[in-house]
């Protein structure tokens, strides 16, 4: 049994905590947040320890992998931690903000002999996964276009408003569309050049950016991301694929399984694909990662990747800053 503790309470902290539920070789021991009640309420699901000091968990706790849901500018400083006492890092997606940070943590994991993985987990959504099956045998022909967007409302549910301060979220081209960057690079071919338009954090609690992806093989993407959608508006994410021989579109709304509509204090309409808990997204790439610390075996989605991702997310940083394309 693969023993694990998570630290950061939040959203991300709550679905994997659910995914811990379905995964029968893990347990997921103890749980750690500066907010008790956050802390107590993923303690719930599960029984797992409650702690409100990180460095009292790791004294304390016996556990193998430590799975960093914290904001962003916070994923180098605790990873480095749980390494530097042998424990396995599962760190929530982006690995980092700087390339320099996030290759200090592939270095120290790599030293201490010790599995480390991100979650960009579009990988394992099952529809993003038969796309590119489908690519792979022939029938689209070579992908030349595609589009991606990923829209909703500014995220209001961070800890003192994390993400509206880009020194510690990225904004949405590093926070947010940066899953669709790492889809795209892994499943059609390295990025060659870097072109993006962005708000910079000029409206407060709204960000809209479209950014555009020359490939090395010729192929054209563009990749739309939002936070400026109504507060409510149901999370959107669309691609399209258009190959010499064929095309593929898929839109989470238009393929929903579930519609489910709420009026508490707004009105709310929420668009479920129910997933078997073997296929469900987030438990499948914890799962992968538990498999591959309890067998020793290479992880699917490594730190290099995840820098591969963080450094075509700061080109299109720079792009919409400076008005200029950037070249990779």
């Amino acid at each position: 049994m693969v023993r694990v503790a998570l630290v950061g309470c939040g959203t991300m902290g709550r679905v994997h905590t659910n995914g811990y539920k379905n995964i029968d070789n893990a347990k997921l021991v103890a749980v750690c947040d500066i907010n008790r009640e956050k802390a107590q309420l993923l303690s719930d699901i599960n029984g797992s320890k409650v702690y409100t000091s990180f460095d009292e968990m790791l004294k304390n706790e016996e556990f193998d992998i430590l799975d960093v849901c914290l904001p962003t500018y916070m994923h180098k400083e605790f990873s480095l931690k749980g390494m530097d006492c042998g424990k396995h890092i599962f760190c929530e997606k982006p690995i980092a903000l700087s390339v320099e940070d996030a290759n200090i943590m592939i270095d120290t994991a790599k030293e201490k002999g010790l599995k480390f993985s991100v979650g960009h987990v579009l990988r394992f959504f099952p529809a993003y996964k038969s796309a590119i099956k489908t690519v792979e045998s022939g029938k689209t022909g070579p992908i030349k276009l595609i589009r991606t967007t990923r829209n909703q409302g500014f995220p209001q549910w961070s800890w003192e408003n994390w993400y509206n301060d880009y020194e510690k979220s990225g904004g949405p081209i590093v926070d947010l569309i940066i899953h669709d960057f790492d889809w795209i690079a892994q499943s059609f071919g390295d990025v060659d050049r870097v072109y993006a338009k962005s708000f910079n954090g000029k409206v407060e609690n709204k960000e809209h950016c479209m950014a555009t992806l020359r490939l090395k093989n010729g192929a054209i993407a563009h990749v739309e991301g939002s936070w400026g959608f109504p507060n409510g508006y149901p999370f959107r994410t669309t691609f399209e694929l258009v190959g010499t021989q064929g095309q593929i579109e898929y839109d989470n709304i238009k393929n929903a399984g579930v519609e489910k509509m709420t009026c508490d204090e707004v009105y709310k309409a929420q668009y479920i694909s129910p997933n078997l808990p073997t296929t469900e997204p987030y438990t499948a790439e914890l799962r992968q990662f538990i498999d591959c610390v309890e067998n020793n075996t290479p992880v699917i989605v490594t730190g290099e990747q995840a820098v591969k991702a963080l450094k075509i997310a700061l080109a299109a940083v720079e792009s919409s800053q400076t008005g200029m394309p950037v070249q990779l």
